[in-house]
């Protein structure tokens, strides 16, 4: 009698399009070659509801159950409810049903996202169950249920049909051969591959095409992979898939191993990555753990590397001869010891030796520039010579130095924001002001999950910034509610306690509107700001916010914002006049019509200007290499161009967005627009919403695909 395998798919309206039909279309392609097709019959249901799934079963009897959808983890295994909109399917539900049908059926699979959880309550009546342990993509999962069915149509068995169906993703260059995991009673529950305790999976992090980055990360992955899985950025052609792959693959590492010498510190995508391993180390148990490796760079990380690395042992190269060492040392931290520079004390010799040698970029003659070139990175210095003040760094620090104000800086990434807030800061200093600095960059997620995590770490991190006792368990009364006990912790506490004016200057405030409590916590703030006319006590406190996203858009009430009062600052990109200084400011490295061709392609995009004008002042690329490789990914903006994309990665709304922006300079959603527009990708020009650059509008249009 023929074995029958039931195959049932679910793709409800109101979840993102799957390749379902491509899938159950392999499956019975694979059968109709096979070498023992006539021992298996195929049956097919779309668009499964519940009533489908037991009717399907009472039916057919099938001795392998094959759902392709979506999955939601903890929340449910997603079917279709009767208007085709989603609905979900508890794991204690699914393995009740499967139970009355543990005499009938070997095997279930279940290809979708975050199935594991179902897999192990089904687990507990059938044999075999084959689940996702993290999302799996469209390609990864057909090319799974390939191999798994060719294999048992070729007469071998379901631990052979797993393995070859994990084989066949790798062979594909899919980073998730580790996503599928098995569940069998008769053997030990199997991984995608062989991969046993002493086999690591690492992740090298470094900047392409730079010496001695590129040619260090050969060598480890060399050393690194005969006996672990190693996955190293290096030939990937640019594009969605890219930004998914990295994602993937970084969640899936036991160890980050990072490389960073002067010019990877300014790597956004270093940055990225490191951020993206810290995150999902905070969630996974503390993996991936980060191994930096300092090569021959020894200054102190800046914000915000350092809040990610300081606290972090690491290891240092100085030159060729080094290598051997550090690799060794690299395969002792994955062993399990610690790498081996974490004395303070050897850490300020290392910082001492630096300062002697000669750095090892390249710079101009001095007859070319009449200042020392700074490497353009994120915040400016406010000792830098390449700063270019605009209008409203005067009245900032002219505001600061009054009594009991609230100052809002906004605008699009990379315009200068941090800059002018940190020249705030310091205007403030010397106006005998206590300030507290803080970066909601370093919530992590269970903070900007959980409202009483949030208001009471927000407590804690402004006495540890003012240097004072933390008294927030004696200051905090559940009863009154988070926002009223975070007052009563600033008001009754921390003013009290100062003999000085306090400045709360806060940056990437955006980070709080996507949360549930941003009304509570914004409301706070304008409550704050409001007390100061009726309490002598708050006309103390100085308000600082800096924002990208257009708060307007995401808070209702607007007599709840703090944002609507005081003085807002808004930024914009350089001018041309701007753009012309600060090419003087660096030895004139272009001419006339270069500089008019640099504002053409860049718009006066800050950063994206002082990168060009430092990259041809410092001798690393020509005029003509910076204008002729502008969107490709070994250019000078490829670092920063493959950074953007990875933050659009898994954001479809955003995508469509922008390209509608870029074909036809409109945008419906005025929601999605502020979110575009707060992360520098777009602008308005009077009633049109146009590209940022034209630089941002040759590269997505090649490279992004929804």
């Amino acid at each position: 009698m023929a074995k029958k395998i039931l195959l049932l798919s679910a793709n409800p309206t109101n979840t993102s399009k799957l390749r379902l039909d491509e899938e159950l279309r392999d499956i019975q392609a694979g059968f109709e070659r096979a070498r023992y097709r006539e021992e298996f019959e195929i049956i097919s249901k779309l668009a499964v509801q519940t009533e489908d799934l037991y009717r399907a079963l009472l039916d057919h009897n099938p001795q392998i159950v094959h759902f392709s959808g979506h999955g939601e983890g903890e929340q449910g295994l997603v079917l279709e409810d009767g208007s085709g909109q989603m609905q979900l399917v508890s794991a204690e539900s699914l393995a009740k049903l499967f139970k009355l049908f543990q005499d009938k059926i070997e095997c279930v699979v279940l290809n979708a996202c975050y199935s594991e959880v179902q897999a192990e309550a089904i687990h507990q009546h059938i044999d075999y169950v084959i689940g996702m342990n993290q999302a799996i993509g469209d390609k990864a999962a057909i090319k799974f249920a390939k191999g798994f069915y060719d294999a048992l149509g070729a007469g071998r068995t379901i631990e052979d049909g797993f393995q070859l169906g994990c084989t066949l993703i790798g062979l594909e260059g899919i980073p998730e051969s580790y996503t599928p995991v098995l569940k069998s009673k008769s053997s030990q529950n199997l991984a995608s591959t062989s991969n046993t305790k002493d086999n690591k999976r690492i992740f090298i992090s470094y900047k392409r095409d730079v010496c001695p980055d590129e040619q260090v990360a050969s060598e480890i992955v060399q050393a690194m992979s005969p006996h672990h899985e190693v996955f190293i950025d290096k030939k990937i052609l640019v594009g969605t898939c890219w930004a998914e792959l990295i994602e993937t693959e970084i969640r899936q590492a036991d160890y980050l191993i990072v490389l960073l010498s002067s010019r990877s510190v300014c790597s956004e995508m270093v940055e990225t990555e490191i951020r993206m391993a810290h995150e999902f180390a905070q969630v996974q148990g503390g993996n991936p753990q980060i191994l930096p490796v300092r090569l021959n760079y020894s200054d102190p990380f800046q914000y915000p590397l350092g809040a990610y690395l300081n606290k972090i042992n690491w290891a240092f190269w100085q030159d060729a001869s080094d290598t051997p060492r550090l690799i060794e040392e690299l395969k002792q931290a994955v062993a399990g010891n610690q790498l081996t520079i974490d004395k303070l004390p050897r850490k300020a010799e290392l910082s001492q030796e630096s300062e002697s040698e000669p750095s090892s970029v390249p710079r101009p003659f001095p007859s070319a520039q009449p200042l020392p070139l700074e490497m353009p990175s994120g915040t400016m210095d406010t000792s830098s010579a390449f700063y270019v003040k605009r209008p409203t760094d005067a009245i900032a620090q002219r505001i600061i130095q009054r009594r009991g104000v609230t100052i809002t800086i906004k605008g699009p990434r990379q315009v200068g924001k941090s800059s002018l807030l940190i020249r705030t800061i310091d205007a403030a200093v010397q106006a005998g002001k206590r300030v507290a600095f803080l970066d909601f960059q370093l919530f992590d997620k269970v903070a900007l999950d959980n409202p009483e995590v949030f208001f009471r770490r927000f407590c804690f991190w402004l006495a540890d910034a003012l240097e004072i006792d933390d008294k927030v368990d004696e200051y905090w009364n559940s009863a009154l509610g988070n926002s009223r006990c975070c007052t009563r912790y600033l008001g009754r506490y921390v003013l009290k306690e100062l003999d000085q004016p306090l400045v709360l200057a806060m940056d990437e405030v955006d980070k709080v509107f996507d949360s549930d409590f941003r009304s509570d916590f914004f409301g706070m703030l304008r409550s704050w700001h409001n007390s100061r006319a009726t309490k002598q006590i708050w006309k103390n406190l100085d308000l600082v916010l800096v924002t990208s996203t257009e708060p307007y858009q995401l808070i209702n009430d607007l007599n709840q914002s703090p944002f609507n009062v005081g003085e807002v600052m808004e930024l914009a990109d350089f001018t041309s006049e701007q753009v012309a200084e600060l090419n003087q400011r660096h030895g004139l490295p272009l001419n006339s019509n270069q500089e008019k061709q640099l504002m053409m392609l860049l718009d006066g995009h800050p950063y994206l200007v002082r990168k060009s004008l430092y990259s041809v002042a410092s001798g690393q690329i020509s005029p003509a290499e910076l204008f002729s490789n502008a969107s490709a990914e070994h250019g000078l903006f490829g670092d920063h161009l493959r950074h953007l994309l990875s933050l659009l990665h898994n954001k479809r709304e955003l995508i469509q967005c922008l390209l509608g922006i870029i074909n036809h300079n409109q945008c419906d959603n005025k929601l999605v627009f502020w979110r575009l527009r707060g992360a520098g990708l777009v602008r308005e020009s009077g009633r049109k919403v146009l590209p940022r650059c034209q630089l941002y509008a040759d590269y997505f249009r090649d490279n992004l695909h929804v």
